[in-house]
């Protein structure tokens, strides 16, 4: 049986910030969440979030700004049902942002074992990425206010 073992992560206090609006991403956070380990180094952690963020934030700007306009100045300031004390609101963006991240992740690190193994594995994780991405998608439409039915007209 082959054992390796995985680097400790290095960035457990970081957190990354975008528009006051939106809340801190803890980096600490989303690696106990969705079980990201060492392997993942802190810069492709931080790229790979950073990109989750400008996708959500972009995605969400229409809405942001009509909150703005009401004189919501942050996500927490919306009123919103609470989960374990939090607003659901801030829930959801972290949960957008954490789908995407790791999303990314996987689709990036496909690529490091193309063996027949690593093949194989890499077509299960289709599943997983596709899941991650819709996750996300309904995560953004119900801070939204909108029902999560994606259609596509084909």
């Amino acid at each position: 049986m082959d054992f390796i073992s995985t680097a400790p992560a290095t960035d457990k206090q970081a957190t990354m910030t975008s528009v006051p609006f939106f809340p801190v991403i803890e980096i600490s956070r989303y690696r106990d969440e969705m079980r990201t380990d060492g392997t993942v180094t802190a810069p492709r952690l931080h790229q790979a979030i950073s990109n989750a963020i400008v996708e959500v934030n972009r995605e969400l700007n229409h809405w942001r700004q009509i909150h703005i306009d009401e004189g919501y100045s942050s996500l927490t300031d919306i009123p919103a049902d609470t989960l374990n004390g939090e607003s659901e609101l801030v829930y959801l963006y972290r949960r957008a942002v954490f789908c995407l991240t790791k999303a990314n992740l996987i689709e990036r690190y496909r690529d490091i074992d193309t063996t027949q193994t690593g093949s194989k594995k890499a077509e299960a994780m289709e599943i997983t990425i596709d899941d991650l991405w819709r996750d996300a998608q309904w995560a953004m439409c119900r801070i939204q206010g909108r029902d999560h039915v994606i259609v596509a007209l084909i």
